[in-house]
C-alpha cells in the first residue's frame, strides 16, 4: 500500500508542481504584450495548478503514515512541509491576487500602462514568481535527498 501512495504522491508531483512553478511566468509575458485578459488567465491557471499541488502533499502525507521508514518528526520533512506551506500560499493566493490586480489595471486602462508602472507590476510579479520557483525547487530537492 506504501508503494502505491508514494507514486501517486511523486506522479501527481511531476504533472502538478512543474506549471504551478511555470505558468506565473505567462503573467509576466501577457503583462508585457498588456493583455489584461491573458493576466487574469494566468492568474487563475496559477491558482489551479498551486491548489491541485495539495493532492500530491495528501498522498505524500499518507504514504509517511503508512511507512515504517519515515516519521513527521523527521527534520528534512519538517522543513519541506513548511516550505510546501509557503509555497501554496504564495502561489494561490499571493501571485493570483496580484495577477488579478495588474489584469483588471490593464483592462481599465485599455492596456496602456506608464512604462515605470509596468515595471513596478513586472518586477513584483518576477519577484514573486521567482520566489515560487525557489521554494518549490527547495521542497523537492528536500523531498529526494531527504537528510
Amino acid at each position: 500500500m506504501n508503494t502505491i501512495l508514494m507514486v501517486l504522491h511523486v506522479l501527481i508531483a511531476v504533472i502538478v508542481v512543474g506549471p504551478a512553478m511555470l505558468v506565473p511566468w505567462l503573467g509576466e509575458r501577457a503583462l508585457l504584450a498588456r493583455d489584461g485578459d491573458a493576466v487574469h488567465a494566468a492568474g487563475r491557471r496559477t491558482m489551479a495548478f498551486n491548489a491541485l499541488t495539495v493532492l500530491s502533499a495528501v498522498f505524500g502525507t499518507l504514504a509517511v503514515a503508512t511507512s515504517d521508514e519515515y516519521t513527521f518528526a523527521a527534520p528534512w520533512l519538517i522543513v519541506s512541509t513548511t516550505l510546501y506551506v509557503l509555497a501554496v500560499l504564495n502561489g494561490a493566493a499571493v501571485i493570483p491576487g496580484v495577477l488579478a490586480r495588474i489584469g483588471k489595471e490593464l483592462q481599465d486602462s485599455d492596456g496602456v500602462l506608464d512604462g515605470e508602472v509596468l515595471e513596478q507590476h513586472r518586477g513584483r510579479l518576477l519577484v514573486l514568481s521567482g520566489l515560487g520557483v525557489v521554494l518549490y525547487s527547495a521542497v523537492i530537492i528536500l523531498m529526494v535527498w531527504r537528510p
